[in-house]
């Protein structure tokens, strides 16, 4: 996420998993439907020191509101991806900090939704997550495209928090002009570390090596970087929080089950 959706000319389609499961991607519509496949498990039950922050399951998102498919504010992914993705965050426990997660296997039917959004003239969330470019450039600039990675199963969007309080190592004395900056004081008394931006911030201010950071928001991306390579996910650099496992379980296939609890 996002966003960086990545775009493909891939129906969404009947697949067979490795061990001939038969998985049906039903028609997209209400948020019944498709099953969860047996091999897509619950990150934060294999590890609940892992914290979550589902934000497309309630209003703290670009659009607004809930997220079509988003039942539940769970991460899900594919079995090879959350054994990893664990393994990364006990590693940062060992440093000091933990993953926080904003967005794992995304259904189908939510990359509709936010298409259809942007679509629409309606824009109240502009301020705080585009400011700098018109909505009606979203899909030109890349950050809305008509499917996602995430709706593979081995794509996640994460940030990091810390254990003990460590003002120097969560504030940056930098405000970027203000950019992206809605959820900075909620988040940072919290104890999420700052990255420069918020999470899912349309803007060039997103890119990973951005120059125009301050030394801390350098130091926390490329923390959490060198963290996430180390267990074989590859970032997007035009977004500092957005990283796919490699190799990816299912790289053609594009799920739709809702995302409900346990």
């Amino acid at each position: 996420m996002l966003l960086c959706l990545l775009a493909s000319t891939l129906a969404v389609a009947s697949v067979e998993s490795d061990n001939s499961e038969r998985i049906r991607v039903e028609p997209i519509g209400d948020d019944v439907g498709p099953v969860r496949p047996k091999r897509f498990q619950s990150v934060t039950r294999l590890d609940a020191s892992i914290r979550s922050d589902m934000r497309y399951a309630s209003d703290q998102n670009f659009v607004g509101r809930p997220i079509a498919g988003y039942l539940a504010p769970v991460c899900y992914l594919a079995d090879p991806a959350a054994i990893a993705l664990v393994a990364v965050h006990k590693a940062l426990l060992a440093q000091g900090y933990g993953l926080v997660l904003f967005d794992c296997y995304r259904p189908e039917r939510a990359t509709k939704d936010f298409v259809q959004w942007a679509l629409t003239p309606e824009a109240a969330q502009k301020s705080h997550y585009f400011p700098r470019i018109e909505k009606s450039e979203l899909f030109a600039k890349g950050y809305i495209a008509r499917h996602s990675g995430h709706s593979r199963g081995a794509t996640v969007d994460v940030g990091l928090y810390q254990l003990q309080d460590d003002p120097a190592a969560a504030v940056s004395g930098k405000t970027n002009g203000g950019v992206c900056r809605r959820r900075f004081a909620e988040d940072r008394a919290a104890g999420l570390l700052d990255f420069g931006s918020d999470y899912d911030c349309f803007d060039r201010l997103s890119r990973t090596a951005h120059p125009d950071l301050s030394e801390v928001a350098k130091q926390n991306r490329q923390r959490l970087v060198n963290a996430m390579a180390a267990q074989g996910f590859v970032n997007d650099d035009q977004e500092w929080w957005h990283f796919t496992f490699q190799p990816e379980p299912y790289p053609t296939v594009y799920f739709d089950f809702p995302i409900t609890e346990d």
